[in-house]
């Protein structure tokens, strides 16, 4: 079995995230201005998100697993890796079935956005989303 790799991608290798957004029909694609991290299972990419800098605050999108790798706690994992690199909150729009799942790796619901996300949020409101909040540089085991 091939050793998982939780990693920032080079900005260089941005279109390869988006290749995989694009193979799943993940929504959502990645700049090089965002920091695009990645689970490879030896060269190939099982796993992305994407943290983008909105004016100052940092926003977590497009957190997708290959289905192949679902139920392995990769996304789990990919948090961790990625949490653990910041030095300010993070925040993420997570749809209801998926709040749990946040909780679980140290997000909160908030009710305060900084302005730059709170008009982002109002343009999503319908997707059935609820805003998230992740203080932590460590998240709970």
């Amino acid at each position: 079995m091939t050793a998982l790799k939780f990693c920032l991608l080079e900005p260089i290798k941005t279109p390869l995230v988006n290749k995989f957004y694009y193979k799943h029909g993940a929504r959502g694609r990645a700049c090089k201005a965002d920091q695009v991290w990645v689970c490879y299972s030896g060269l190939e990419i099982i796993a992305a998100c994407r943290i983008q800098n909105q004016s100052g605050s940092l926003f977590l999108s497009t957190l997708y697993v290959d289905d192949a790798w679902r139920g392995q706690k990769i996304a789990s994992q990919l948090l961790t890796t990625l949490i653990t690199a910041q030095n300010a909150p993070i925040f993420t729009f997570a749809y209801q079935n998926l709040i749990d799942f946040y909780v679980q790796n140290g997000f909160n619901c908030t009710l305060t956005l900084p302005n730059s996300l709170q008009s982002l949020f109002e343009l999503y409101a319908h997707r059935n989303i609820v805003a998230m909040h992740c203080t932590r540089h460590t998240v709970p085991s």
